[in-house]
């Protein structure tokens, strides 16, 4: 059975009147709710269902939060060829998990600033704004990135460089560096 849908809310009711074995979701949608939400949503209702996140983003956080929280069987960028596309899909479908090579990395730089985290009591939202910040993200791409206001991420801004004391950008990323939270 092959279903499409434009919006999440239009592909909830499709999975509610057809059997779907896997799920390709954009993380990004337009309106309402989002390809994390809509991949949390079905696999609390239906749990057998495979998901396949697409996202033109590769960030650490939410590849975290994805494979995390909404559990999904694979992730891959939306910039992956043909060849990769349906090799995720054959593998998931396989009863496997597929996650591109670039998508483990992020996530296992996303993984240890987080595990390094303890002695600087840095919240989940700080660290993935300071992962946008060693990305050289603007205010403006780091709150698209994240779903939050560009104030928002200003005041995780000075948080951040308050809890690391550092005084910006640079001296965050040095920091980062040095305190071997990237690779």
């Amino acid at each position: 059975m092959v279903a499409e849908a434009n919006t999440a809310e239009d592909m909830l009711q499709v999975l509610a009147t057809k059997e779907i074995d896997i799920l390709l979701t954009d993380i990004t949608m337009p309106n309402g709710i989002n390809g994390f939400e809509l991949a949390v949503i079905a696999k609390e209702k239906y749990p057998h269902i495979k998901i396949l996140a697409l996202s033109m983003s590769e960030e650490g956080s939410m590849v975290a939060k994805m494979m995390e929280q909404a559990k999904v069987n694979g992730y891959i960028a939306k910039a992956a060829g043909q060849k990769e596309l349906l090799t995720a899909i054959e593998t998931i479908i396989a009863g496997d998990t597929y996650f591109s090579k670039a998508v483990l990395e992020q996530y296992e730089v996303f993984k240890k600033i987080r595990n390094q985290n303890s002695d600087l009591n840095l919240t989940t939202r700080e660290l993935q704004i300071i992962e946008c910040i060693i990305k050289y993200y603007s205010n403006k791409q780091i709150a698209e990135e994240l779903f939050i206001s560009e104030r928002t991420v200003e005041t995780h801004r000075k948080n951040i460089y308050r809890k690391t004391n550092t005084k910006g950008e640079a001296s965050l990323i040095q920091f980062v560096k040095a305190h071997k939270l990237i690779p």
